[in-house]
């Protein structure tokens, strides 16, 4: 029994990341907005009008929306201090392998911690769509999957 419930766990998991991921990589290879706002926005509207929001669907995405962009602006001077930090390291005489494996340390744990966030974030969302947002969700994942990966649909 526990075995079953551990294995459940971590399909949940899998699922969440798999998620995350996607919604990271829509974002991410949206090219034509530019600032972290405007794809932001262009990810919310398309998820409102891809899924057919509720009125309070909209405001707990807005909410998470705009929690997540506030995480964003307070995380680029800590990223912005680690890469310097790169570039005085590459620009040194010598790489010190210490001074580097800490500077990666600093940055996994950066990214890590946004990631948990975002992560938490996305099933704040899950919780509110319904049976068949989810499964629509799911459908355009799966048609995202197989155009980022190459596949013919």
């Amino acid at each position: 029994m526990n075995r079953n419930k551990a294995s459940g766990r971590f399909g949940i998991r899998i699922a969440t990341v798999v998620t995350a991921l996607t919604l990271v990589a829509t974002l991410l290879y949206c090219r034509k907005h530019r600032s972290a706002e405007e794809r932001a926005e262009w990810m919310t509207k398309r998820i409102t009008k891809e899924l057919d929001l509720n009125d309070s669907q909209k405001a707990k995405l807005q909410t998470i929306k705009d929690e997540i962009l506030a995480r964003h602006k307070a995380s680029k001077e800590p990223r912005a201090a680690l890469m310097q930090e790169a570039i005085t390291l590459v620009r040194s005489d010598a790489l010190d392998k210490a001074k580097v494996a800490d500077l990666k340390k600093r940055h996994t744990q950066l990214h890590n911690a946004r990631e948990d966030f975002f992560i938490e974030k996305v099933i704040e969302f899950h919780k509110v769509l319904t049976p068949e947002q989810r499964n629509k969700a799911a459908d355009l994942m799966q048609k995202f999957s197989k155009h980022f990966s190459g596949e013919k649909q």
